[in-house]
């Protein structure tokens, strides 16, 4: 008898495996690492990666609780990759996903009722679901720190930045833009005011995030034609230009690629043309947002991104191939020194002001992509 296995179910089964070999291989090296006497090293770099080797992190975890804490993140995963809602009175218009339909509601509508009821539905079937899995993982998460010989989840999330005062620093820096900020944010709150009226807009209580041009209220740029304040003045846009002139989403990484490359840096490897995924496969629907992935073997780095013929589709293939290209210069470096400087590399400002919105703990799981 043949029994067809759903390949989302094989592709989890396969990742749970692979993280659970991952952990093991880090359990392995950390009681390698602790046999070591730190004392007698005098080299610092090697002294650098026996300390970063001591920090397992999840991998800290008995068996049992890895197992669990690796099952709770891809069902978290899975829940917000693949949720979806119904049209704004359109009650048989469903299917749709994050992306691109709902950003692009995000981003262009100006109807409130539509930009609440895609804002709340979207909350309704990711976070609302996925709340009581947050609050075990956050359980779990905090005692791998304590085995980790830190405090909390907090303290270990610090440690990669290798710092002795990073709350102060941080505080520091709020303090520092925190002038320019208040100005900004009082200038935005007086044109949304203008746009959507005072009933709506309140002169002192906090701008309703279903209104600030994205599904998260981070990026601010599908707000600039309301915001924008020189009357007359536009955004420079190449977008119809690109059309004019035929592009594809492949002549356009090709054209990253060009820029790159006319900076002496390393062009493309074989295998990323051939692997990469630029564009929303016809036969199934993927998760697409735009992230770069080191495979580790030294030949081996993809980009995931469903591309559009447009400007800022075109600033995002810039950047991720950015990230292609660390990945070529430390590629002979030894592994603990294969990833950015510190895990702010992932959760940093794109040039387009995007950032990325999965729950800070998915970000701090072991993995080989950087959005």
């Amino acid at each position: 008898m043949i029994v067809n296995i759903n390949p989302i179910l094989r592709t989890d089964r396969v990742k749970l495996d692979a993280q659970q070999r991952y952990t093991l291989f880090q359990r392995g090296l950390w009681e390698t690492a602790q046999q070591i006497p730190r004392g007698a090293i005098r080299d610092f770099p090697t002294y650098r990666q026996l300390r970063q080797l001591s920090i397992i992190g999840p991998a800290a975890l008995p068996p049992d609780q890895l197992d669990r804490y690796n099952r709770l993140i891809n069902d978290m995963l899975a829940v917000y990759n693949n949720a979806e809602i119904c049209a704004y009175n359109e009650p048989f218009k469903c299917g749709l996903h994050l992306q691109p339909e709902l950003q692009n509601i995000m981003s262009h509508s100006r109807d409130w009722e539509e930009l609440q009821h895609v804002w709340t539905e979207w909350r309704r079937n990711t976070g609302k679901r996925i709340r009581d899995l947050y609050e075990q993982l956050v359980d779990l998460t905090n005692q791998a720190a304590r085995l980790n010989n830190f405090t909390d989840a907090s303290a270990y999330w610090m440690f990669p930045y290798e710092s002795q005062n990073m709350r102060q620093e941080v505080d520091e820096v709020w303090e520092q833009i925190k002038p320019l900020y208040e100005v900004l944010h009082a200038y935005v709150r007086r044109r949304l005011r203008e746009a959507y009226g005072p009933e709506r807009i309140s002169r002192s209580a906090p701008i309703p995030a279903h209104i600030l041009g994205d599904m998260w209220g981070q990026s601010w740029a599908g707000i600039v034609p309301i915001t924008l304040p020189y009357p007359g003045k536009t955004l420079v846009d190449v977008t119809a230009e690109m059309n004019q002139l035929g592009y594809t989403p492949l002549s356009m990484f090709q054209l990253a690629d060009e820029f790159f490359v006319s900076m002496n840096m390393s062009a493309m490897p074989p295998d990323f043309w051939q692997l990469s995924v630029i564009e929303q496969p016809q036969d199934r629907h993927i998760h697409c947002q735009p992230s770069a992935w080191d495979f580790c073997n030294r030949h081996d780095y993809r980009i995931k991104m469903c591309t559009h013929v447009d400007m800022k589709d075109l600033i995002t293939a810039h950047h991720e191939m950015a990230h292609i290209q660390y990945f070529l210069a430390y590629r002979n470096q030894p592994k603990v020194f294969r990833d950015g400087a510190n895990p702010g590399t992932r959760l940093k400002f794109r040039s387009i002001g995007w950032t990325d919105p999965r729950p800070a703990v998915l970000m701090h799981m072991p993995a080989p992509a950087i959005d």
